[in-house]
């Protein structure tokens, strides 16, 4: 099988996240490409439905993953939870813990690449959200005015749809920061980081703090394969703090 792990965004991520993604397809023998470019689409949410679709035909499947997932887990493969059967999708659902829930996460899926698929996708990308806004259920949680409700709103409602998602606990490949320290905790394949920039971004430095971890949240062990420098500890959060102490006294040494 072909199999194409595919990330990214534009503008470009501040997330690690490409090396983190490549050396897990390595460790998978799967093609990774990662996606920067700008496309002609008004909502800028919808750029990763045209990565996928702009490599749907070389791939017997596509794992998209966003570019604030990490996978933490690089010897589990994500392909165990590749759509079966009739289904051309995986997908997972939103943690329940969390206040802010949604029917499912767009962050990261798995695609089957046939017909239905390419459908599916360039369907996507000519319904208007309007359509979907208007039909939309309380039930189905927070409405994000992305690509997430474009897709829960076909694969419930159009027939051709109906039935072929393959949709998994959260768990499975949607973890989040506090399914490390605080809540439910497990050993995630895949770390997501949700919301705001600056909220995620510190939970972010906070991990790589706890657990000592390169910027990429990948083992030391794999990245001295790679010829990637490691450090004994990382003091995110400390280094985020002396980088922006010595951009402020180079301002003021400037203006003096």
């Amino acid at each position: 099988m072909n199999i194409c792990i595919l990330s990214g965004r534009f503008p470009a991520t501040v997330f690690k996240t490409p090396i983190n993604h490549r050396i897990y397809a390595d460790a998978h023998n799967y093609t990774y490409i990662h996606c920067n470019w700008p496309t002609t689409l008004s909502n800028n949410y919808l750029n990763k439905i045209a990565y996928v679709l702009q490599y749907i035909d070389n791939y017997d499947y596509i794992i998209w993953i966003d570019d604030d997932a990490f996978f933490m887990n690089m010897e589990k493969d994500i392909m165990d939870y590749a759509p079966k059967n009739d289904s051309f999708i995986s997908i997972c659902k939103s943690p329940e813990f969390k206040e802010l829930k949604t029917y499912f996460s767009s962050g990261q899926f798995i695609v089957k690449c046939n017909s239905l698929s390419k459908q599916f996708f360039n369907e996507v990308l000519n319904t208007e959200f309007s359509v979907v806004k208007e039909w939309w259920k309380e039930d189905l949680g927070y409405y994000t005015n992305g690509d997430q409700d474009v897709m829960i709103y076909l694969l419930l409602e159009k027939e051709d749809y109906k039935g072929k998602v393959d949709l998994f606990d959260y768990k499975f490949f949607n973890s989040r920061y506090e399914n490390l320290f605080e809540h439910d905790i497990h050993d995630p394949l895949i770390l997501h980081f949700t919301g705001r920039g600056p909220v995620k971004k510190q939970l972010y430095l906070q991990v790589q703090d706890k657990l000592n971890l390169h910027a990429s949240l990948v083992p030391n062990a794999y990245l001295e394969k790679y010829g990637i420098a490691t450090e004994e500890t990382c003091n995110a959060a400390s280094k985020t703090q002396n980088k922006s102490f010595f951009n402020r006294l180079r301002k003021l040494l400037k203006n003096a």
